[in-house]
């Protein structure tokens, strides 16, 4: 599989690239058959997912667990260049019901739903309300069923409710 990865602003400086003019994107033409996601294509390019702001897959605003298919294009932009992007169109997105419990609630209301771009997974609830880290170990349902892995990808009409850790003596 062939995807074309262009890298924006302070991303640049991670590939070696001759020819380098400021003010434009580094482009990298990646052939992998492993990489089936944008989560893939961060570690191959050993970048962390929180210094991301905006992924854009062929144009449209997604999340970093977006499958990938051959000859995609793929755009990451840094959190410094966020406000670019404050008023991006709903477009690729999908609309999950979030509920908090206990303590929880001081990050966000009992229960809201929640425009998501495709491709987004619990940590981008977790990031978007802001909950510390030394708070997130987390107790999370999908559609009631148990999930560890914050980097489920979630889907259209999910269900998310979270936890915070169970304590007892």
């Amino acid at each position: 599989m062939t995807i074309t990865v262009k890298l924006y602003g302070d991303l640049r400086v991670r590939v070696k690239q001759e020819g380098f003019e400021r003010g434009l994107p580094s482009t990298l033409s990646i052939k992998n058959n492993k990489m089936d996601t944008v989560f893939d294509v961060l570690e191959k390019l050993k970048i962390n997912q929180s210094e991301i702001s905006h992924i854009f897959v062929n144009g449209k605003y997604c999340g970093p667990g977006k499958t990938l298919g051959e000859g995609d294009r793929i755009g990451l932009f840094p959190k410094r260049m966020a406000l670019i992007f404050v008023e991006i169109v709903k477009n690729n997105t999908i609309s999950v019901k979030i509920k908090f419990y206990a303590n929880l609630r001081n990050y966000g209301p009992p229960e809201a739903f929640l425009e998501l771009p495709e491709g987004s997974t619990v940590n981008t609830i977790i990031q978007k309300a802001k909950i510390p880290k030394e708070e997130q170990n987390l107790k999370i349902l999908i559609n009631g069923r148990p999930h560890q892995d914050k980097t489920t990808v979630l889907n259209e009409g999910d269900i998310v409710a979270i936890f915070p850790p169970i304590g007892g003596g």
